[in-house]
């Protein structure tokens, strides 16, 4: 009956962790369950998905449709004109059905260069007046990307809170408002950095704008001519030493290195950037370049000119009056190449075979494209006789089984465990679909976590038992076990609770506690 009113750019993960704190939910799991109808969901702070679920229990109360949703409170927006439509589609259609996302990876965060915050970020200035205003604060979305490191509205450096965007409880929202905590008695330092005051600007003005997706093409020629204009191309090619001097002086290679936009070598991310664009870069690329380069355009400007290039996609034709006469002389050197090599690779490797290969290309391209070297296909997979490899496997699993059997102090016998054991890690967990009798191995014998950690249990039990000393104390046996409050599980809680506890008289001596056969290698 009651949901939080959002802010605008406040990230929807500010929204959710604002009515678990007004409701006084202390159990993630059940903040889960009110709010999406499920436990097993793990919220993320940037990219939050399940949003139809969500507006399943809420719409009622927030009159909003998850493609808003996804504009106005998530950072997905900033990556709409770096990335395909059909990719950034299907990121959205992740973010409002999916039961599982990958739209960190699809959007091409995971494997960025760009460095992203570990801690929430916040204004002081706008903590305080939220304060004053609303007697709470939330998470400004502009504030958690890279590259703004200043409050756009109060041009003040923002302070890192001490809350992880990706906490340790992996189900738990963070509620902004705790942040006064910490934020009251902080000073507010006023940037006189432009460039990074700009920057902020810039950045949050294009997660509020719904501009047009552009290719790496049309890139590539934008700035062709922007580098003709200033003089950084001529004839000869782009200048891309005075480049890289013109934009570490602007920034400064410090600044640079906190973006994760180092300039190191001749093949650098601005090497590439300024020839013919091959894969897209993020908005930060662009700004970067823009302010130390062109200052004169905004990042808005060049979308909007960039989306009126117009690329010619026309392969260049080549003429020569001899080719038709010289057709069959080089249409013999390739077939007799094509004899002697198996590869288009290895034929190009070669002197004679790049200088046929680039005349063919040229002048008879038609004859080429019907007679290259097949292409090298990866068999493996389908030349492995699976049935004769599952006998074998199992009859090695189980030959490590019986021989492991009594030993009480072993890791977790996991499937990863046994399959590390047999020496023959690749295509067994990938492929169990095609190993049957290996499948059913592991179903039966590899050691779930309970299993686990009741084997830690009895290995102090017996060992006790074996030395004829008294049975320790619950609480000795779970130190000696490596087993906390938080980790333990039902079944090992109950047979120390219920049977050690009635065998257990006396205390087991201290020395016990340094002995190193009871460091347990993996705690769970």
């Amino acid at each position: 009956m009651d949901f939080p009113v959002a802010h605008e750019n406040e990230l929807l993960g500010s929204v959710l962790a604002r009515f678990v704190d007004r409701h006084g939910l202390r159990d993630d799991k059940v903040a889960l369950d009110i709010l999406f109808g499920s436990r097993n969901i793990v919220p993320s702070t940037l990219l939050q998905g399940h949003i139809n679920l969500l507006l399943e229990r809420v719409g009622h109360l927030w009159s909003i449709s998850s493609e808003d949703v996804i504009s106005q409170h998530t950072i997905l927006p900033v990556y709409q004109s770096f990335i395909e439509p059909e990719r950034y589609q299907k990121v959205h259609a992740e973010l409002a059905d999916s039961v599982k996302s990958h739209s960190m990876l699809r959007v091409g965060i995971n494997a960025s260069s760009l460095v992203f915050n570990r801690y929430y970020r916040y204004c002081p200035v706008c903590l305080r007046e939220d304060f004053q205003k609303y007697a709470y604060s939330y998470w400004r979305r502009h504030f958690q990307l890279p590259g703004v490191l200043v409050c756009p509205k109060h041009c003040c450096l923002l302070i890192e809170s001490p809350f992880e965007l990706k906490p340790s409880r992996r189900h738990m929202f963070i509620n902004a408002s705790d942040s006064v905590l910490f934020g009251s008695s902080s000073v507010v330092v006023v940037s006189e950095s432009k460039p990074l005051i700009q920057l902020s600007k810039s950045i949050t003005g294009l997660l509020n704008s719904n501009m047009a997706y552009i290719t790496p093409n049309q890139w590539s020629m934008f700035y062709g001519r922007l580098l003709v204009e200033v003089g950084l191309k001529e004839s000869r090619g782009v200048q891309h030493s005075e480049i890289k001097y013109r934009i570490e002086q602007f920034w400064g290679k410090e600044q640079l290195g906190r973006f994760g936009l180092n300039i190191v070598g001749d093949t650098s991310w601005l090497h590439s950037f300024f020839r013919k664009q091959r894969k897209h870069f993020s908005y930060l690329h662009h700004l970067v370049c823009l302010q130390a380069l062109f200052p004169n355009y905004s990042l808005k400007e060049a979308i909007i000119q960039a989306s009126n290039v117009r690329v010619n996609f026309n392969r260049k034709q080549y003429f020569s009056s001899n080719s038709e006469k010289r057709a069959e002389e080089y249409r013999s050197i390739w077939n007799g190449l094509c004899l002697q090599f198996t590869a288009l690779k290895e034929i190009r490797s070669t002197k004679e075979g790049a200088r046929v290969y680039s005349w063919l290309y040229r002048f008879d391209n038609a004859w080429l494209s019907k007679n290259l070297p097949k292409r090298f296909q990866n068999r493996i997979s389908s030349l492995v006789d699976w049935p004769k490899r599952d006998r074998r496997l199992v009859k090695l699993l189980l030959e490590i089984m019986h021989r492991v059997e009594g030993d009480l102090y072993l890791p977790r016998k996991s499937t990863g465990w046994f399959v590390n054991q047999t020496g023959e890690s690749w295509g067994i967990q990938k492929h169990l679909g095609k190993l049957p009798l290996c499948y059913s191995f592991f179903s039966k014998y590899s050691e779930t976590i309970e299993e686990y950690q009741i084997r830690r249990v009895l290995a102090i039990i017996v060992d006790v038992i074996n030395c004829n000393e008294p049975i320790p104390k619950t609480y000795e046996i779970e130190r000696l076990a490596g087993l906390s409050k938080a980790r333990i599980r039902e079944p090992a809680r109950i047979i120390i609770r219920d049977y050690v506890s009635i065998l257990s008289t006396r205390t087991i001596f201290r020395e016990k506690l340094k002995d190193p056969k009871y460091s347990w290698g993996r705690k769970i």
